[in-house]
């Protein structure tokens, strides 16, 4: 998938670049019914909600499973996200955001590219996020809110200081009410099968999901071969991925298969 001028200008500007229903509702339900394998292996990270029964995210999702591992190689996000962040690029990461219908928790104000410089010491991180919705993403299912333009401010002080404390990489209030008096805040919304790119710089965080309906995410944190940090090693696999090769898209015929898997 080539993107347009006009897309890339957009990105540049905003942040953020969302290409609406990219996967089918068929792919989609082949991928969701992935989710209960992946939750039964042994190396995906879990983390709970603060009542620690709800599952919150899962971490890890492509290392073992084999659709989810060809999924970050699929034309369709790696292609895009090579263009948008102008790059080769490695998967840092991958995650399964659960948001569960009643029970999902907030997620506060933040910037990733905080937590890629203080946990794998990357002074200027490079790449983003490719975000694939599993469920359909609307008003009331806790969508995540973002501040276009944010990006271009780099990696805020309030997220940069040397006393930041590895639970407190939020941003604070008064940061995020200038920059959204100025700039507003925006929630990407759509169907399943709908795609977000995104900056890693970007302002973002969500509510709580008190609606009746889940508001899955997978999200594949995409960084830059160009970033000069090794993996730290005091992380595990599913947090910083160890293997920096860089990503080949798939082939044509592997893309005829990928969701025809037993």
């Amino acid at each position: 998938m080539k993107l347009t001028t006009e897309a890339l200008k957009s990105y540049e500007e905003q942040g953020f670049l969302f290409i609406p229903e990219c996967f089918s509702r068929e792919e989609i339900s082949v991928i969701c019914d992935q989710i209960p394998n992946v939750m039964d292996d042994e190396a995906v990270g879990r983390v709970l909600e603060d009542d620690q029964k709800t599952l919150r995210t899962l971490y890890g999702v492509h290392l073992n499973n084999k659709i989810f591992r060809d999924l970050v190689r699929h034309p369709r996000l790696l292609a895009v996200a090579q263009q948008l962040f102008a790059s080769e690029l490695y998967v840092f990461r991958s995650k399964i955001v659960m948001k569960p219908a009643f029970t999902g928790g907030m997620w506060g104000w933040h910037q990733d590219s905080a937590f890629a410089q203080y946990y794998e010491r990357i002074s200027s991180p490079k790449g983003g996020n490719a975000i694939l919705f599993l469920d359909e993403v609307n008003e009331f299912n806790g969508p995540v809110y973002y501040i276009p333009g944010s990006h271009q401010q780099g990696i805020l002080e309030a997220a940069n200081s040397a006393s930041t404390t590895n639970s407190s990489l939020a941003v604070a209030p008064e940061t995020i009410a200038k920059f959204a008096s100025v700039q507003g805040i925006v929630a990407p919304k759509g169907l399943a099968g709908s795609v977000l790119f995104v900056h890693y710089d970007t302002l973002h965080g969500s509510v709580a999901n008190i609606s009746p309906w889940d508001r899955r995410n997978f999200v594949i944190t995409y960084s830059s071969i160009e970033n000069s940090a090794l993996p730290n090693k005091e992380r595990p696999a599913f947090l910083s991925n160890p293997d920096l090769t860089p990503l080949i898209a798939l082939s044509e015929d592997e893309l005829d298969r990928i969701f025809t898997q037993k």
